[in-house]
């Protein structure tokens, strides 16, 4: 699986490299790992740390924007242009929302996620277990593999009963891929770093506690996503408050409502939510003005839960480890703190914090926080972002 990562990651830069210029605007690699946050959960020997479950989460994402993300020949673009002018265009224009900027984002996608312990070959595990930890009571582990669709508009739009223009991004996603591989743990353990080989991604029928994916085979899954950013309130140059609403159908279907505040670069108008790069949350890049850009920003998020395919598998049609809709959490709350770099007008840092409460009902307490680190090479006209 790894020699698969690379083969995806080098055919992904020759069509960056074959095609002209105008066609591309940006590229993007991004990494979630629990390792990237260790600096926290390092405590002196006796001290309880909050943050203990430190084999959470891991994603891979690798992607390019401008027109050729947006070509029908790559299939995922025309679904969800069909599915934005059926659902929201309309909608969205016939509202007065004055569009300023458009873009589009293509990724290839890995993300997963495992229980506290992801191998029984240490002694950490068997030390859990003598203190009463159980692999039934923890999360199961899961995978997506796949490939994502996004376009972003950005402009303006004058709400009821108010005379003031908000700035405003509206982002629409279509997502489709496969479940149960195992090319995430083949990433968890490229990206793993101090990390245990994660011996227990493997399903083994004789052991005596569960391992393996929430799937016992691949399945495909797909995800519609929409979310909208809304700049609230400007106190200061450069500060901004926003709220967000986001809808997610699919492997993912939840209602969430988030706000972010932040210093931002000049040219952004919203917040670019720079959180965990699972499939719901999309991408965005800006170009500076300038040949320095800083931006900070942080938020929150509560999100109802109505089913994830990585808890809940197929609903109870699953037959490895899954947790039914009742043993779910239906309210789940997300915070992040976020900043980037930018220099040159050419390529851009980001590193952010991540924090989300536990997901399903179980006499183990889980609260997670994973870091996610990504980098940029834009290739826009500054001033006015990668844009089309």
């Amino acid at each position: 699986m790894k020699y698969l990562t690379l083969i995806i990651c080098l055919a992904l830069a020759s069509l960056v490299i074959a095609q002209p210029q105008i066609d591309l605007s940006g590229i993007e690699i991004n990494v979630d790992q629990d390792g990237f946050v260790d600096w926290l959960r390092d405590k002196p020997e006796g001290q309880e740390n909050p943050f203990y479950d430190d084999n959470y989460n891991i994603a891979l994402r690798i992607g390019i924007y401008g027109n050729y993300a947006n070509s029908y020949y790559l299939g995922l673009p025309w679904v969800r242009e069909k599915i934005d002018g059926f659902l929201i265009d309309n909608l969205l224009y016939s509202s007065d929302f004055r569009r300023k900027n458009e873009s589009h984002n293509f990724v290839f996608t890995v993300n997963g996620f495992g229980p506290t312990h992801i191998s029984d070959e240490v002694e950490e595990y068997a030390e859990a277990v003598t203190d009463g930890y159980s692999l039934f009571n923890d999360r199961p582990f899961s995978s997506f593999t796949g490939f994502r669709s996004t376009r972003r508009l950005e402009g303006t739009k004058r709400f009821v009963h108010s005379a003031k223009l908000y700035d405003m991004g509206v982002n629409t996603s279509f997502v489709f891929g496969i479940g149960g591989i195992g090319l995430s743990r083949s990433v968890d353990n490229l990206f793993g770093r101090k990390r245990p080989k994660a011996n227990l991604w493997k399903r083994d029928e004789n052991k005596p506690y569960p391992t393996g994916q929430v799937l016992k085979n691949i399945f495909p899954l797909f995800l519609y996503s929409l979310s909208t950013e809304v700049a609230v309130w400007k106190p200061i140059k450069k500060f901004v408050i926003q709220v967000r609403p986001e809808i997610n159908l699919g492997y993912y279907t939840d209602f969430a409502f988030g706000i972010d505040l932040g210093k931002v670069m000049s040219v952004e108008r919203v917040i670019d939510h720079m959180a965990y790069t699972d499939t719901n949350n999309p991408s965005s890049i800006h170009v500076n003005d300038e040949d320095f850009g800083f931006s900070l920003v942080g938020g929150a998020t509560a999100r109802a839960v109505l089913y994830n395919y990585h808890l809940n598998g197929l609903y109870g049609k699953s037959k490895g480890h899954y947790y039914t809709f009742a043993d779910t959490r239906k309210l789940v709350y997300e915070a992040y703190v976020g900043m980037k770099i930018q220099i040159l007008q050419t390529v851009e840092f980001s590193y952010a914090l991540n924090w989300r409460t536990s997901e399903f009902k179980s006499p183990f307490k889980q609260s997670n926080l994973w870091g996610t680190i990504g980098v940029k090479y834009l290739m826009g006209p500054a001033g006015v972002g990668c844009y089309d």
